[in-house]
């Protein structure tokens, strides 16, 4: 019930709290999503630019541009940010997160109550269960990895986070455990083991952002768990992605109980932890 308590209040179910989506293209443009403005650009030279789109608070790329054909909004949840026809696409949703896999579908997690399952959309409309499962209601991050296998972090155990990964034939399996740093300073409505954005390298390595011990995770394919980054308050991770062995952060300033439903209040940047481990800022969102 507590885990169910916490995506109501900073997860997916949530309408006014922080974004997890951050995406690098092939050519290292960053795009990544603000719930109180829509979607920012960083190219490669650092210039930042606004992209008109919804409010959202899960983004994917479409490398292939499998749906950059598809209408600009479609399948009840999903937006299409970049223009028609644009490779690399840009997909958003109002409510889960998502990917698109290598197959060229989208897998989000529909994290409804009685309806907890991963969906696989293809780009003609057409959908299917991959799995489902009651600890689906609490998935707060998904990933595809180089053989399509899913991978997703869970909070159904408010004492652990859950990283699992799901076949194509709909098996499931624990990759990770994550139950927080004791005593940290976690944000606004979490609790140290509640983590939100995942992504994974070409080398089968799985990063995490765990919001609720402000740090980011690398946990390798045997479900060893380092952190490559802590963050210290006000400052707290949401998203992450990787891009030529560097990662990159997206993160939220914290806000003060009383504007917790004040979709500007919160102000996004983006970090990038190098190949050489350099942290460096790439931009703050200004309001």
């Amino acid at each position: 019930m507590f885990g169910l308590l916490l995506c109501v209040l900073f997860g997916t179910k949530a309408s006014a709290h922080p974004g997890s989506g951050i995406v690098v293209d092939k050519f290292g443009n960053v795009f990544f999503t603000d719930t109180g403005k829509g979607v920012w650009k960083i190219d490669t030279q650092g210039n930042v630019t606004y992209i008109l789109a919804s409010k959202f608070h899960w983004m994917a790329i479409d490398s292939i541009g499998q749906f950059a054909e598809s209408p600009k909004n479609f399948g009840q949840f999903f937006e299409r940010v970049t223009a028609q026809d644009s490779k690399p696409a840009l997909i958003m949703c109002s409510d889960f997160p998502l990917v698109v896999n290598k197959d060229g579908n989208i897998y989000y997690a529909d994290t409804r109550h009685n309806s907890a399952r991963i969906v696989r959309r293809s780009p003609d409309g057409k959908e299917s269960v991959l799995a489902s499962d009651k600890i689906f209601e609490f998935i707060n991050g998904i990933t595809a990895g180089q053989d399509g296998t899913i991978y997703i972090t869970e909070a159904s155990n408010a004492n652990a986070n859950t990283i699992r990964k799901i076949t194509m034939k709909g098996e499931m399996s624990i990759i990770a455990t994550f139950d927080g740093t004791k005593g940290s300073d976690s944000p606004l409505e979490t609790v140290p083991s509640y983590c939100r954005g995942l992504a994974i390298d070409a080398q089968g390595f799985l990063y995490l952002a765990a919001t609720g011990s402000r740090s980011v995770l690398k946990i390798s394919p045997q479900g060893v768990i380092s952190t490559i980054l802590q963050e210290a308050n006000p400052w707290t991770p949401t998203g992450v992605t990787v891009f030529n062995g560097e990662v990159y952060i997206l993160e939220w300033h914290d806000v003060a109980a009383a504007l917790s439903e004040v979709r500007a209040a919160y102000i996004p940047r983006v970090r990038k932890i190098g190949s050489d481990g350099k942290v460096t800022t790439l931009t703050t969102i200004s309001r």
